[in-house]
């Protein structure tokens, strides 16, 4: 595993080789850590990939032509150790690839890139995902950073007014769950929203934006909290088709995961096939198609 970093006049960004995976967002004035950082006893991850599936499958199994295969929950490039193929003072861009042991749960070929490129207090992602195969490429993909956030004094507020939310059953979408969900006002997080795992929300087409506003500690000495300030983290999203709002119900979970999907978990209805998935994407053979999100940290 080999960490790489971008700087601005403003943030440091961490950047792990393995999963391509963003790992540590801090500020250069104060030293305070936006992101999550993946105490195991709590949720081992801070912000990893999600591809080629968001979400869980029904029973961890789909099939394609006639033929079964298992994938664990959120697919597996998360897993992957990336190959860093640029890098400057701005930006970085990392790749992985289909390979034999890919195709023996995901029997297509694919390559997929993340760019990550900082600037002054904005953080940009993207994903392109090219199918290098001679069939069509079915797939979803999504982000999940998860940012620090102090519970009794955290806030989220999005750039409309109404959504559509939908609830899991068990780990399954369920359709007939569908209700409006109001951010007419900033709506003050509690471990409850939890209770049934993450928050979905359909989105519309266009940018949709998520702010979570929250206490970080400033720096820490031997483990004590030395002091807070607050601080305001926004995720912006182009065209995705859900977002995600996420946490464990558990006083340690001192964290919320704001998460841009391209897909969503199988539904409590689904009949395991690929192609029938609900929120399932197709890419034509040669072909690429660019998923953007970006993070403002102040």
């Amino acid at each position: 595993m080999t960490d790489y970093r971008l700087k601005s006049k403003f943030l440091t960004v961490t950047i792990s080789n393995h999963g391509a995976q963003l790992s540590s967002v801090k500020a250069n004035n104060g030293g305070y850590e936006y992101l999550w950082q993946a105490d195991p006893e709590v949720w081992g991850r801070h912000a990893p990939i999600l591809f080629p599936i968001v979400g869980r499958l029904k029973d961890d199994r789909y099939s394609f032509n006639g033929n079964e295969y298992r994938m664990n929950q959120h697919g597996f490039v998360r897993d992957l150790d990336w190959e860093l193929v640029f890098k400057d003072q701005e930006q970085m861009i990392f790749q992985v690839q289909s390979n034999d042991e890919t195709y023996k749960i995901y029997p297509f070929e694919f390559k997929l890139r993340v760019t990550y490129q900082l600037h002054d207090f904005d953080l940009s992602v993207n994903y392109q995902v090219e199918n290098t195969d001679k069939k069509i490429l079915l797939f979803s993909i999504g982000g999940h950073p998860a940012f620090n956030a102090d519970f009794a004094n955290s806030k989220i507020v999005a750039n409309r007014r109404r959504f559509y939310r939908y609830s899991l059953k068990g780990n399954y979408l369920d359709l007939s769950s569908k209700r409006e969900f109001d951010f007419g006002v900033a709506r003050k997080i509690t471990r409850s929203d939890f209770s049934n795992d993450a928050i979905i929300l359909k989105t519309v087409p266009g940018m949709t934006e998520i702010m979570l506003e929250a206490s970080l500690p400033d720096e820490q000495k031997n483990g004590e909290k030395i002091s807070y300030r607050p601080a305001r983290i926004s995720l912006s999203a182009d065209d995705t088709e859900f977002i995600g709002i996420w946490s464990k119900n558990t006083e340690q979970a001192k964290f919320v995961a704001i998460e841009p999907w391209w897909g969503v978990a199988d539904t409590t209805g689904s009949d395991g096939v690929l192609k029938d998935k609900y929120g399932i994407l197709a890419l034509q053979s040669g072909q690429s198609q660019n998923f953007k999100y970006s993070i403002g940290f102040l």
